[in-house]
């Protein structure tokens, strides 16, 4: 216990004096190289949200990042494995820490001096934004558009190549999700989750799965260009299905909450008996579905000479998401550019999100009947969803140590924001007379969704303007 308590003091001392770095050498021999990095994120919040039934002002502080990983190579191969201790980062199935990373790099020579296999789990290359390691962002989180096409991390395995300026990476995944527990569960195969990314990229990226949004230290101009797709036929497991497996990271075309089509099954529409859309699986078996994406990004950094630069980055994609139920579409966009000076940073961000009109979801209480006797018609909510959604979000950041110990200010403007009114509250009639509970605002984490809300009649939904001050101290290693 002395020597663990000495060695932890000893890296301590020696990362606070230290220049700013990525990573602590914690072993390196002939064949083995060992690298520690963490991160912590503290952030307060000061919301503004029309509220006639609680505060239009909130004040929140949370812990939002707590991570610790390891990244080496033995021989030629590389490897790196980071975990979560954060609870806004846990997984709903394992509620102690959730596993990341954890991923091989396998050189293959024969195809060429800069092309690896990897396998494991690891980021799905898709999207620039979605990519970015929140470490390096000059913002306290990525945008609103984000919400829409983020995939986050699966696991799976794929071919990584580089020649020159010109990169690419085509690979297959679960579609699950991360940390999925082992389950033997009856099958019908799909397509499998294949994305692909490939481009431009001079200097501005570590890599494809590697990718740095503000690179303080450039010395020239830097530049990446790049496309992604994504496609896959759902495949079918148990009463569920492939894409409904997943427990964390959904992005909005495959949410229940604004998908109203990714959890029906049992029925057909229209034969006796059963109308509307069908039933909810519940004791049936959902109905797999086809999920694309399409998408573009680019990035630039030009520095100005004395310890100035200027950056920019634009992003735009296009989903969809069908069954025999219906159509969804989902459309996103970012621009956001940058000036350094010194030890600041000054920024300004714009996000767009587009969803489609149907978006919205199905209650699970039938409300009538339908042209055959007795036919339950599940309720349709229309949230208006839509309508697009802005942000514009300007920033201010103080690099008291690069991106290793920095202060990160910003003020996310959400126009036309939906929000959700609980206005029956969650007190039995026996007791008394319900006490509404509040509004909650669509950008915010958290546990009480849109479905349980609107699902109780009395409770709706309005479109307005919210604005949130953050503040968020970042120190890692």
């Amino acid at each position: 216990m002395k020597q663990t308590i000495r060695l932890l003091a000893a890296t301590l001392l020696l990362w606070g004096n230290a220049p700013s770095v990525h990573a602590l050498g914690i072993l390196k021999t002939d064949k083995l190289s060992m690298d520690l990095f963490g991160r912590g994120q503290m952030i307060g919040v000061i919301e503004n949200v029309p509220d006639p039934y609680r505060d239009h002002n909130r004040l929140y502080l949370f812990m939002k990042q707590a991570r610790l990983g390891v990244k080496g190579a033995y021989e030629d191969y590389r490897y790196e494995t980071q975990l979560a201790f954060g609870g806004e980062d846990a997984n709903g199935s394992n509620t102690d820490l959730s596993l990341l990373d954890f991923v091989a790099d396998i050189p293959i020579r024969a195809i060429g001096n800069d092309t690896w296999f990897k396998i494991g789990q690891f980021r799905v290359p898709y999207s620039r934004e979605g990519l970015a390691d929140r470490g390096y962002l000059d913002w306290a989180d990525r945008s609103v558009s984000n919400l829409g096409s983020f995939q986050s991390r699966d696991y799976g395995m794929a071919l990584m190549a580089t020649k020159g300026v010109w990169t690419g990476t085509i690979g297959t995944f679960s579609s699950g999700g991360r940390d999925v527990p082992q389950r033997y569960l009856p099958e019908r195969l799909g397509v499998p989750y294949m994305a692909t990314r490939f481009g431009y990229n001079d200097g501005f990226d570590d890599d494809i799965y590697h990718v740095v949004t503000n690179r303080l230290d450039a010395k020239r101009t830097v530049k990446a260009v790049m496309f992604n797709a994504i496609y896959m036929q759902d495949t079918k497991i148990g009463h569920s299905t492939a894409l409904q497996s997943r427990t964390i990271d959904k992005n909005l075309l495959i949410d229940t909450g604004f998908n109203p089509y990714i959890n029906q099954g049992g029925t057909i529409p229209g034969t006796a008996g059963n109308v509307g859309l069908g039933t909810i699986a519940g004791s049936g078996s959902m109905a797999r579905g086809n999920m694309y994406w399409l998408g573009g990004d680019a990035a630039i950094r030009h520095p100005l000479g004395g310890d100035r630069s200027v950056g920019g980055e634009l992003e735009a994609n296009w989903g969809g998401y069908q069954n025999r139920y219906g159509v969804l579409h989902l459309a996103n966009f970012r621009a956001q550019g940058d000036y350094q000076v010194k030890s600041w940073g000054f920024g300004v961000r714009y996000g767009l999100l587009s969803m489609d009109k149907r978006s919205g979801f199905l209650s699970s209480s039938a409300t009538g009947t339908g042209t055959a006797a007795g036919a339950a018609v599940k309720q349709v909510v229309n949230n208006d969803m839509g309508i697009p959604i802005h942000e514009v979000a300007p920033s201010i950041t103080w690099h008291f140590r690069g991106h290793n110990i920095k202060v990160v200010s910003d003020l996310p403007i959400y126009l036309n924001c939906p929000l959700w009114y609980d206005r029956v509250g969650n007190i039995a009639a026996a007791t008394g007379p319900a006490q509404p509970v509040g509004v909650y605002a669509f950008p915010d984490s958290t546990s009480t969704t849109q479905n349980s809300l609107l699902a109780t009649p009395g409770n709706f939904t309005a479109r307005r303007t919210v604005v949130e001050a953050r503040m968020m101290f970042q120190f890692q290693f």
